[in-house]
C-alpha cells in the first residue's frame, strides 16, 4: 500500500487510478545515490525506469570511447530510448546514469504490451515523452551544428541548472570537455572568458551562472 500511495502522490494528475495500481502491483521502486549507472550500454533491458525523483542523465558514446550527452530525466519522466529498446529487443545503446539521489519505478519490459493495449493513458504519456525528448534532441543537434563552442558549453551549463534545479553546478572542466568532445584546456579558457563577461563565475568543481 505504501508504493501504491507513493504513485498516487506522483502521478494522480496523470495516470488513472487502475493504470497506478497496475503500475504499484508489477513495479517495483528503488533509491539509488548520484553516479548510479541504472542502465548501461549492451545491456539487455529488463525494467523501464521511470524518475519518481532526482535526475538522471542519458549519454551515447560512441566508438572512440567519447560521451555524449542527449538529454536529461526529471521526476515523472521517463526515458523514450528504453520504449524503443523494449519494442524491438534490442541492447541498450544508451547509458543512463543518475545526476542526483534518486527513486525510480522500474517497471517489466515483458509487461509492457499489456500496458499499451489496456491503458490509454499510458500511452499518451509515452508521445508526451517522446515528443518532450524529441524536442531536446533537436535542440541538441542544433548546439552541435550551428553554435560556437563557447555558445555549447553555456547551453551545456544551462541545461544542467535547468535539470538539476540550481545555479550552482558541481562539475569539473574535464567533464564538460568529455561531454562535449573537446579539450579541457578549450573548456577552461571559454569558462575563463564567460567569467570575464559576468556570465558564470567559476570555483573550486563548481560553476555557477549569474544570469
Amino acid at each position: 500500500m505504501e508504493k501504491q500511495y507513493k504513485l498516487e502522490q506522483i502521478f494522480q494528475n496523470i495516470f488513472s487510478q487502475k493504470l497506478i495500481e497496475e503500475l504499484a502491483k508489477n513495479g517495483r521502486i528503488i533509491s539509488a545515490e548520484e553516479g548510479t549507472q541504472i542502465i548501461s550500454r549492451g545491456d539487455f533491458v529488463k525494467d523501464i525506469p521511470i524518475m519518481l525523483s532526482g535526475t538522471a542523465k542519458i549519454v551515447r558514446t560512441d566508438d572512440k570511447g567519447e560521451e555524449h550527452i542527449l538529454f536529461y530525466l526529471n521526476e515523472k519522466e521517463a526515458c523514450t530510448a528504453t520504449f524503443s529498446i523494449c519494442s524491438d529487443s534490442k541492447e541498450s545503446e544508451i547509458d543512463f546514469i543518475l545526476e542526483t539521489e534518486s527513486e525510480i519505478l522500474l517497471y517489466p519490459v515483458r509487461l509492457m504490451d499489456n500496458l499499451t493495449k489496456e491503458y490509454p493513458g499510458w500511452r499518451y504519456y509515452v508521445c508526451q515523452n517522446y515528443n518532450a525528448r524529441m524536442k531536446e534532441f533537436l535542440e541538441t543537434m542544433d548546439t552541435i551544428v550551428f553554435m560556437k563552442m563557447d555558445k555549447r558549453i553555456l547551453k551545456y551549463l544551462e541545461n544542467a541548472s535547468k535539470a538539476l534545479q540550481t545555479k550552482m553546478i558541481n562539475i569539473t572542466h574535464q567533464e564538460i570537455a568529455n561531454d562535449l568532445s573537446t579539450s579541457r584546456v578549450v573548456v577552461s579558457r571559454l569558462l575563463k572568458q564567460l567569467e570575464n563577461e559576468g556570465i558564470v563565475k567559476l570555483h573550486r568543481n563548481r560553476i555557477e551562472l549569474l544570469n
